[in-house]
């Protein structure tokens, strides 16, 4: 018989946003992942807008042509233990 109180958690878990940003190379990007930055200045490129979503792949030619390494930025979600963080912040007055 499933026993419901030993799946139950003790500490609810919180819902967060993880944000992350890496640099790429442009033979790594693919389409959908979202361009935060350039190796070099926007006012060099064809570009109208800095910051962009790779949304086809002339678009990710484009970006291939004119640079050699992107920042990308992708957002995640995770769900961390509700005490987390005041186990985190106890630790650091230990």
């Amino acid at each position: 018989m499933f026993n419901f109180k030993k799946t139950v958690r003790k500490y609810p878990a919180a819902t967060r946003v993880v944000k992350s940003t890496r640099w790429i190379h442009t033979n790594e990007l693919k389409i959908g992942m979202y361009v935060a930055e350039l190796d070099r200045p926007w006012e060099e490129t064809n570009f109208m807008f800095q910051g962009f979503v790779i949304d086809d792949l002339k678009t990710l030619h484009d970006v291939q042509l004119t640079a050699e390494y992107v920042c990308v930025s992708s957002e995640k979600v995770a769900q961390v233990s509700a005490d987390s963080t005041h186990r985190l912040c106890a630790a650091m007055r230990g």
